[in-house]
């Protein structure tokens, strides 16, 4: 068992970019196989898988993750990971003590994030990008977006709170998730009025209902474009897009990446 120190992965390390307020972003990826021991990190880190997977162990859980999975690190937190695909590639976000307490935020709060995982994961590939093409405002622009992962908790905990029909809703969008589904559909479902939904969609989910399955169909995406047996039409008709522009447009509004840029990472 060993502790890493900041900006330390036990894969290779691709790339680091310190905005030197708290936030590091880190590209590792996994070739061969490495320590599968338990160890821990100096900070808390949230890691989005782009390529590749691994069965991740923890004292109160075990998980196989892939392409397209998000898990969050406490600060020196145990944990080991076994099985491990090759080639494997991820993006972490690593954040220092004093960033958390300049926002005046903790870590319970940036882990909760992760349940709201289509933006959070949207969040962390426009801070990708940002790294990409660093210029003079990339270091406020990461800080800003990753501001906005504490914005997610709060439609969080008012979802948590929400009437009985929000959850109800919230089951039949990501049930129907390439499919195209108005307010008077989903209405007749619930057997609600439509106006009751056009009017408090926002208030628990964050954004209008076109954005939220937009959000859905780019998530679910992710992994269909990183495994490259599909060709773009292929994969914007199957998440539920008319056509491969509609479709570029969206995942470019959404993630910060054209698809191809992203099946290049």
């Amino acid at each position: 068992m060993y502790e890493l120190e900041k900006e330390k992965y036990l894969g290779s390390t691709k790339n680091i970019f310190n905005t030197n307020q708290g936030i590091a972003v880190v590209e590792t990826e996994y070739q061969n196989k490495v320590y599968e021991g338990w160890h821990s990190h100096n900070n808390a880190h949230i890691t989005l898988f782009l390529k590749g997977g691994t069965t991740e162990k923890r004292k109160n859980f075990n998980e196989t993750v892939g392409a397209g999975s998000l898990l969050f690190y406490h600060s020196d937190e145990l944990h080991l990971n076994q099985n491990t695909l090759f080639p494997s590639r991820n993006i972490n976000i690593e954040i220092e003590e004093n960033l958390l307490k300049e926002l005046q935020i903790n870590e319970a709060t940036i882990e909760k994030s992760i349940q709201n995982s289509s933006l959070t994961k949207f969040l962390i590939l426009k801070i990708f990008k940002e790294t990409q093409s660093a210029d003079v405002f990339t270091n406020d622009n990461i800080r800003m977006l990753f501001s906005q992962l504490s914005q997610a908790n709060t439609y969080l905990e008012r979802y948590e709170k929400s009437p009985f029909w929000v959850k109800s809703l919230h089951e039949l969008l990501n049930d129907c998730w390439n499919e195209n589904p108005n307010l008077q559909d989903l209405a007749t479902v619930l057997n609600l009025n439509p106006i009751t939904i056009s009017k408090h969609f926002p208030k628990y989910f964050g954004c209008t209902l076109g954005e939220y399955m937009r959000r859905i169909k780019i998530n679910r995406s992710l992994p269909l474009i990183q495994t490259k047996e599909n060709n773009l039409t292929e994969i914007a008709l199957e998440c539920g897009f008319s056509d491969q522009s509609h479709f570029i447009r969206t995942f470019k509004t959404q993630t910060g990446f054209l698809p191809k840029q992203f099946q290049k990472l």
